[in-house]
């Protein structure tokens, strides 16, 4: 838990600058490099995949890394490519998901992104390169981005505006000093927690620790599910993108060091869990949704 409650610089906070990234664009033009690596990579990855990508994906460099907010200081930047899905024509091109929705078939694809793709990608020429595919989101202006800029058409389908600036409201930042002094509580209460089992004495004791430690975690996942997710709506079609409150509330939460303490809290119970499970079982278990997409792949390949 090396970055436990150390905030982050973020971009969305950041005074716009007067170009875009010069590492990226010319001017207002994407460099050739990017363009060709980023779908190189991407094209590489769909024909392991799928069949005729071409046919059914649409790809946007997206965010505040092509946006005039690129300058936080946060190494590598963060440079996000997010993937547009025709459902119909991605059924068609590959049968074997016809039985899958459209939010199950997202998933199936951003799950092989996390476990094939981006583990290439961490530093990429100086930036961590992240693939997504938003459900719902076929044509990328449905969720309101900050800029968008297409990769097959090599042009802006949102350009990015030169004043934006991040929204304020006092009753947000209520919210976010809420958020921060929850999280500082809650890794208190872990931490207070966790050093007392490595020293308790009797097993009452150390199961008195566990249960206080295992109410931390629930309640550190629970906040952290909350921020996050909420920030995933913003960004969802009937959220507000850039401007809505939830995509402030997680930018802010980097700001403040909030994220960076739930996540590590987040990651602490995941990492619990995955080692009971191998404990018990010799294997990782996966979530039940997840499994139930498996198998509906699996019946369908049979």
């Amino acid at each position: 838990m090396s970055d436990f409650g150390v905030p982050y610089s973020t971009s969305y906070f950041s005074a716009p600058s007067s170009t875009l990234d010069p590492q990226l664009f010319d001017g207002r033009h994407l460099k050739s490099w990017v363009r060709q690596g980023v779908l190189t990579l991407l094209n590489d990855f769909f024909q392991q995949s799928f069949r005729h990508s071409d046919l059914w994906s649409r790809v946007w460099l997206a965010g505040s890394g092509v946006s005039y907010q690129w300058s936080a200081s946060r190494q590598p930047a963060d440079l996000d490519c997010l993937v547009g899905v025709d459902y119909v024509q991605f059924r068609k091109a590959n049968p074997e998901f016809a039985g899958l929705s459209d939010k199950e078939i997202s998933e199936q694809i951003n799950e092989l992104f996390r476990s094939s793709l981006q583990p290439r990608t961490e530093d990429w020429n100086g930036f961590e390169l992240t693939f997504y595919v938003n459900p719902g989101a076929t044509d990328i202006r449905s969720i309101k981005p900050y800029a968008a800029y297409n990769l097959n058409y090599d042009e802006w389908t949102v350009a990015p505006d030169p004043s934006a600036h991040a929204p304020y409201d006092p009753s947000w930042e209520s919210a976010v000093s809420n958020d921060r002094d929850m999280a500082k509580n809650i890794a208190t209460r872990f931490t207070g927690a966790f050093n007392d089992i490595q020293v308790a004495h009797n097993d009452a004791l150390r199961r008195n620790a566990q249960s206080r430690l295992e109410l931390a975690l629930n309640q550190g996942e629970a906040l952290y599910d909350e921020i996050h997710h909420g920030r995933r709506e913003a960004f969802a079609p009937t959220g507000n993108g850039y401007a809505d409150f939830h995509n402030y509330r997680w930018q802010a939460g980097k700001r403040e060091g909030t994220v960076q303490i739930l996540r590590s809290i987040h990651q602490h119970a995941e990492d619990s869990r995955t080692a009971s499970q191998s404990q018990l079982y010799g294997v990782d278990f996966p979530t039940a949704d997840t499994l139930i997409r498996r198998a509906a792949l699996y019946r369908a390949t049979r």
